[in-house]
């Protein structure tokens, strides 16, 4: 016992003694959160789609042809499935619609949890970077099942639900002395707000100089291994100037995007019969199904101005490149080939009246498509984003997947937004703010009208402790004629001109950040 008891002593010190010997190599650990628990409630639930479910989507690839139909009205691609049951192509946009549903007035209130965890692992000068971040929700509070996003929240609350949100290596490259660096993974990529700022798979080279930002990347955002034909593959390049002055700064970047979107089958459907059923007398064939090929590409400027308490931020990009379909589907024009022609155009103007009191006005212009029948596609399309605006039309809630569209339009018909702003900054904790929406579409929808509606919205942020946030925020729409197109009952004998009725709905929620 003696003899063992000296050997294992010998053997820690030992131990001790290499451990301090060796010369270290350390690893810094860091650990970032994002936790929310949101509730909502609105007037018109059946408007929404779920979960990041939109049938509107930045993902879809929009546009309308017309493949030759005895009715000569056009149809419209849209990528990802939705429910046709819903008829209206938003949702049912009045709000007695939820009668359909076993709902009398449509009204609902519901909880939800967003969690995000991001583990950062690198070496103790930076060199090099590991990330591995997660996801869980939004988690309905009671949604039953066990498998799959969004599932788990019923009773006893098990679920295999665990997203992966990042997971990357980023390092330095040896050869430079400012930070320049490449990155591959599942990471965040930012070319411009309004056309691609999310997550996707890709190699990405990066970095910074006090004049000057930039990168270039190789991404894969779809890979199908039996056919190389259907790949997506996607390239672009960006550089930012970034002049200083004293008491003035400019930021300027000029981008490059070419998007291969490879071959692809969507269904088109009949732009006054979303069904998916045999259809009816007056519209016997109301979707299709066609191959094509879409190859894209963006031409971009970007940039900020500050100026004293004066501020700007533009935007202008715009939208080339062909849809070769493999059938004779266009009638008017090349027979097999959309020719894609559209722009996108952002403006912010803003002033700091005082350090607790700023206006900001806001004005974008998505470019829409007035006609199926000729052999181009005017509207803008973009590749994956996340865009704010409105709390009932696009993204203006915190975390929320809740929403009309991500991207700055609505389906084929573009999008204009008027909008403006105030915040005040009551003390360290609390602050407000206002906004005031005009909103319209670009080109005129099914029944001839382009105004969307006006909205106005209230929000409130108040900092409970450090890292712990509350917010709310409330928006009313005041629906107007273009909005009756989508209603739930709009229909041919009415000339697509339904009765849409105002929204308006209301989020607050808990923010743990760290």
């Amino acid at each position: 016992m003696k003899k063992g008891a000296i050997f294992l002593g010998l053997v820690m010190l030992a131990t001790m003694f290499l451990w301090y010997a060796t010369p270290a190599s350390a690893v810094d650990f860091k650990v970032h959160g994002n936790f929310w628990n949101r509730f909502y409630v609105t007037n018109n639930v059946e408007a929404i789609n779920p979960g990041g479910s939109s049938t509107i989507s930045s993902r879809n690839n929009t546009f309308s042809v017309n493949p030759g139909a005895a009715d000569d009205i056009g149809y419209l691609s849209i990528d990802r499935a939705f429910d046709p049951g819903k008829k209206g192509i938003l949702g049912n946009t009045n709000d007695d619609s939820g009668k359909a549903y076993g709902d009398d007035n449509n009204d609902h209130f519901w909880g939800e949890a967003k969690y995000r965890l991001r583990f950062e692992f690198s070496t103790d000068d930076n060199k090099a970077r590991g990330v591995w971040a997660m996801e869980v929700g939004s988690l309905r509070f009671g949604q039953p099942g066990s498998l799959g996003k969004s599932r788990g929240g019923g009773l006893s609350g098990d679920g295999v639900n665990t997203e992966t949100r990042f997971l990357y290596t980023d390092f330095q490259n040896p050869l430079v002395s400012h930070t320049s660096r490449l990155r591959l993974g599942l990471q965040p990529l930012n070319v411009n707000p309004w056309l691609w700022k999310e997550t996707a798979m890709g190699v990405r080279y990066f970095g910074s100089t006090p004049m000057l930002d930039y990168q270039l990347a190789w991404i894969r955002p779809e890979e199908d291994f039996t056919n190389e034909n259907k790949d997506d593959d996607a390239f672009f390049a960006k550089v930012t100037y970034k002049p200083k002055w004293e008491g003035a700064s400019l930021k300027v970047g000029l981008f490059f995007v070419y998007f291969d979107q490879g071959n692809d089958t969507s269904t088109v459907y009949h732009i006054q019969d979303m069904s998916v059923k045999a259809g009816s007398a007056t519209y016997p064939n109301t979707w299709h199904s066609y191959t094509y090929d879409e190859d894209d590409y963006y031409i971009g400027l970007d940039g900020g101005l500050k100026y004293g308490q004066f501020f700007a931020n533009w935007d202008f990009i715009y939208e080339g490149g062909t849809i070769d379909f493999d059938d004779n589907v266009v009638e008017n024009g090349n027979d097999d080939q959309l020719d894609r022609d559209a722009f996108f155009l952002h403006l912010d103007l803003g002033y700091n009246w005082t350090p607790k009191f700023k206006t900001t006005f806001t004005w974008w212009y998505a470019s829409g498509d007035d006609d199926p029948n000729d052999d181009n596609a005017e509207n803008y399309d973009a590749i994956d984003t996340d865009v704010k605006g409105s709390l009932i039309v696009f993204e203006d809630g915190f975390g929320t997947d809740n929403y009309f569209s991500d991207a700055p339009y609505l389906l084929d018909k573009g999008f204009q937004m008027f909008r403006l702003q105030g915040d005040y900054k009551f003390s360290k904790k609390f602050a407000m703010r206002a906004a005031f929406m005009y909103m319209r579409l670009a080109e005129d929808t099914y029944n001839g009208d382009k105004d969307v509606g006006q909205a106005i919205q209230l929000g409130a942020t108040y900092k409970i402790w450090k890292g712990l946030t509350f917010k709310i925020i409330g928006e009313y729409l005041f629906s107007d004629d273009a909005m009756d197109a989508w209603a739930q009952d709009a229909n041919v004998g009415n000339g697509y001109d339904g009765s849409a009725d105002d929204f308006w709905r209301i989020q607050s929620g808990i923010n743990f950040k760290f």
